[in-house]
């Protein structure tokens, strides 16, 4: 498997790590600093609300640009704008200032159609009509998130607990230049530019894309409702600390690295039910257990979350013409914001509907079934084959810049 992934793959990988594992300190705290600046738990979820929107502005606009200039630059810039947000964010003395550095932090996720592009290209030289090489490969390296967030979580609440959670995002602050340098490093890559066919369709045209994208924001809103307010949840009506739910949220990122080996080793229709099962059960289980153990069990199952949009993002790269990624995965991520900003605002608006503040949960858990019968309903899972014509497009040509430094 290691040999499938090139050198500029590897260094991507390492950026990849340093920068979850700078984010991992402080995003799964983000509701509790809301909180400890005086937000009320409607506040940080319409926040959080917000802070996606903010995320859904620059991936289409970005996904334009990396078709045009490359995905290097383009991760290179966002990264540093995560930094930026994050200064704002640390500095913030009330909840507004701090939803505003949230906001630009989420400025990163215009980095999202390019790291999946990269990624994709650096592996498109190698496929040579490799069934599931791309799966397999996107698995491998994205599997550097989980594995950083293993230990940032815990550390993160650790830090927090002892020195607060604005020191936490300054050590942070300085883990994303740090995965910048690292990155710097890799050569830019960039699709051949190759003459259209006559049966090529627009990307709006193509009725698979469509209807993924579609189907797959609406699984993200399911998915965000029970989710978006568990770190609130856990500390309000379960006594959690901030270093318990660190510790947690590191379980989540272990099950997440889990899920990309499962991914990596079983078609995509297979893996699609598994993760949309865990995550249900892991719904299920933080409305139904006190017990620390089984909620242990449900953040791991809960890892599932991030590797679904692995496997959306691996299916929507693979269903475009290599030119059309760009522009593909950032109509993708702009849609997603807008998914999780929408789950978001229903999570803060139904947790205070009722005493025990489970209703987002018990929604989410209800929502998510519903997905897994549409599932089977409109035969999603044959949507998500890669059809054999896009293999002989899949060219890529690398420039001649030589490595920043």
């Amino acid at each position: 498997m290691w040999s499938e992934i090139n050198r500029n793959n590897r260094l991507f990988m390492l950026g990849n790590f340093l920068f979850a594992l700078s984010d991992g300190l402080w995003m799964n705290l983000r509701q509790l600093h809301l909180g400890n600046l005086g937000a009320t738990p409607l506040e940080v979820g319409s926040v959080l609300g917000i802070v996606a929107l903010a995320g859904s502005l620059l991936p289409l606009p970005a996904g334009i640009l990396t078709d045009r200039i490359g995905p290097k630059r383009v991760i290179l810039g966002s990264w540093l704008i995560a930094a930026v947000g994050t200064i704002i964010a640390a500095l913030a003395t009330d909840w507004y200032l701090a939803s505003l550095g949230f906001g630009v932090f989420m400025l990163v996720i215009a980095a999202n159609p390019a790291t999946v592009t990269y990624v994709i290209l650096n592996t498109d030289d190698q496929q040579h009509g490799n069934d599931g090489q791309a799966q397999r490969v996107m698995a491998t390296v994205f599997a550097s998130w989980p594995a950083a967030m293993i230990f940032a979580p815990t550390v993160g609440g650790l830090i927090a607990e002892r020195w607060g959670i604005a020191s936490a995002m300054w050590i942070a602050t300085l883990g994303f230049v740090v995965s910048v340098a690292a990155f710097a490093f890799a050569k830019d890559v960039r699709p051949t530019q190759i003459e259209q066919r006559s049966d090529s369709r627009s990307l709006f045209g193509n009725q698979r894309f469509v209807a993924l994208t579609i189907y797959y924001s609406l699984v993200l809103v399911a998915l965000y409702l029970g989710y978006a307010l568990a770190p609130t949840y856990l500390e309000m009506m379960r006594g959690y600390s901030t270093a318990d739910i660190g510790f947690l949220f590191s379980i989540l990122s272990l099950g997440s690295l889990g899920f990309n080996i499962i991914v990596r080793r079983t078609r995509s229709q297979v893996s699609f039910v598994v993760l949309i099962v865990a995550i249900w059960v892991g719904t299920l289980l933080i409305w139904l257990t006190k017990n620390a153990l089984v909620m242990t069990l449900a953040f791991a199952l809960l890892g599932a979350i991030s590797t679904m949009w692995l496997l959306a993002q691996s299916s929507f790269g693979q269903i475009v013409k290599p030119q059309q990624r760009g522009l593909a995965l950032g109509i993708t991520e702009t849609v997603a914001n807008g998914a999780v900003a929408l789950a978001s605002w229903l999570a803060g608006a139904l947790y205070e509907r009722t005493a025990a503040h489970d209703l987002p949960l018990i929604v989410g858990a209800i929502t998510i079934g519903v997905a897994f019968v549409l599932w089977f309903a409109f035969g999603i899972g044959r949507l998500m084959q890669v059809p054999d014509s896009n293999s002989s497009e899949l060219d890529y040509q690398q420039t001649n810049e030589q490595p920043a430094a």
